[in-house]
């Protein structure tokens, strides 16, 4: 048996495949945001709709942006 769908799954989607859109994305600590914009950024760049120099990303705390620095570096 699969598990039941995120109520936000649909959101969730946007934030992955809709690259020409600029969104902010607003959600509780633990509930993907930084995997969902890793996933976008790394979209963005395979794709050619952007340059990895020429991201921007705005986090709250160092330790958020060092998260991220990172999950992106493995990533890419």
């Amino acid at each position: 048996m699969s598990p039941a769908p995120l109520a936000d799954q649909g959101e969730r989607d946007r934030i992955a495949t809709d690259l020409d859109t600029t969104l902010i994305v607003e959600a509780a600590a633990g509930t993907g945001k930084t995997t969902a914009l890793v996933g976008r950024m790394v979209a963005a760049v395979t794709t050619g709709r952007a340059e990895l120099g020429r991201i921007v990303a705005v986090t709250f705390t160092e330790l958020a942006a060092g998260e991220l620095k990172l999950r992106l570096r493995s990533a890419i």
